[in-house]
């Protein structure tokens, strides 16, 4: 039994540890500005990289859920009509919710990978793998 509970500590021993902090996961505020008939996502790019995803994914997200035309430029995303700032943050944490946090633990150390034809969040935390729906 000594044997036992040994081995046991040593395997406790190897585990990382595991942090305790309280700070939790910011989804990152987007700048809008609309001019004209347009509206620009001017920081784009640094949203998409606090989110440790690829800007192109994340635009095509954004486009497809405004049902608008758009492009992405350097830094940011241009898109065809007037949205409200408001409506284009409820659009990235929709992303966050569907594209960056596990669904299992609910942290957002995930990457998304393809499996096949298949792309699958994979959580870096946990391990677990979920589907999620191309864009």
């Amino acid at each position: 039994m000594d044997e036992y509970e040994e081995l046991l500590e040593r395997a406790f021993q190897s585990l990382p540890k595991t942090s305790k902090s309280d700070t939790r996961f910011q989804i990152p505020e987007a700048e809008v500005t609309v001019a004209g008939s347009q509206t620009v996502v001017k920081n784009l790019r640094s949203v998409a990289s606090a989110l440790n995803r690829d800007p192109t994914h994340l635009a095509k997200f954004l486009l497809r859920e405004l049902a608008a035309a758009g492009a992405l430029k350097e830094n940011q995303l241009v898109v065809q009509g007037k949205f409200p700032p408001g409506v284009i943050q409820e659009r990235i944490n929709r992303y966050v919710q569907e594209y960056v946090l596990c669904k299992e633990c609910g942290k957002p150390d995930t990457r998304l990978e393809k499996i096949d034809r298949i792309l699958v969040l994979r959580c870096e935390a946990c391990g677990a793998r979920t589907p999620v729906r191309g864009t």
